[in-house]
């Protein structure tokens, strides 16, 4: 399988909703994630650069750090077209010596953490991601991915208290959708269906 690719599953339960654009993500990093978009966007024109792995692959983070998940989704499909391993590789090795050298840098760990996520580097992603959270309290997105890596190392008591904490900043149908998903993984039935109740038509966008 594509490594690219498998960023998409950390969006698994943000498959498309029909508000997508009403969606805030309140990172304190909104605007250059915006910059960033334009950016990648404007290079991704150009004829001999439409095909840039990595470009698209930024241009995916910078969208799903916004909470723009069809647009997310839809460079993460190119990906799976354009994708080698090797390239995957590159994109880390990359990351992880522009984040030794600028700590900091929430762009570098967000890149380097997703990335990480697409090599099923689970543990080394689930690490990037609890540094983001500290560097962008507000943003519900960092937190439901986060929560998500934890689901999917099955750890789903700490699972849930980072969805909690996301329910906190902002009540979000797709907070909603994962808290049921890993109430039921972890047996809470009726938890479950009262967090997949007030989900809305996430469920049913995901199951299309």
């Amino acid at each position: 399988m594509k490594k690219i690719y498998k960023v998409v599953i950390i969006f698994i339960v943000f498959s498309l909703l029909l508000f997508n654009n009403q969606v805030i993500a309140k990172s304190k990093y909104q605007a250059q994630w915006q910059e960033s978009i334009k950016a990648n966007k404007k290079i991704l024109n150009q004829k001999v650069k439409q095909n840039d792995i990595k470009k698209h692959f930024k241009l995916g983070v910078a969208y799903a750090n916004l909470g723009k998940i069809d647009l997310a989704k839809k460079e993460f499909d190119i990906l799976n077209e354009l994708e080698n391993e090797q390239k995957t590789e590159q994109i880390i090795e990359e990351y992880k010596i522009k984040s030794k050298k600028d700590p900091n840098n929430l762009f570098y760990l967000n890149y380097l953490g997703f990335a990480y996520y697409a090599n099923d580097d689970y543990q080394l992603s689930l690490d990037i991601f609890k540094k983001i959270v500290k560097k962008d309290p507000k943003n519900i997105w960092s937190y439901n991915y986060l929560g998500t890596i934890y689901g999917k190392l099955e750890n789903y008591d700490e699972a849930e208290k980072v969805l909690k904490k996301s329910m906190e900043i902002e009540s979000d149908k797709y907070t909603h959708f994962l808290l049921g998903a890993v109430y039921y993984k972890s047996g809470h039935i009726f938890k479950a269906l009262y967090h997949m109740g007030h989900s809305g038509n996430v469920g049913t966008k995901f199951m299309d």
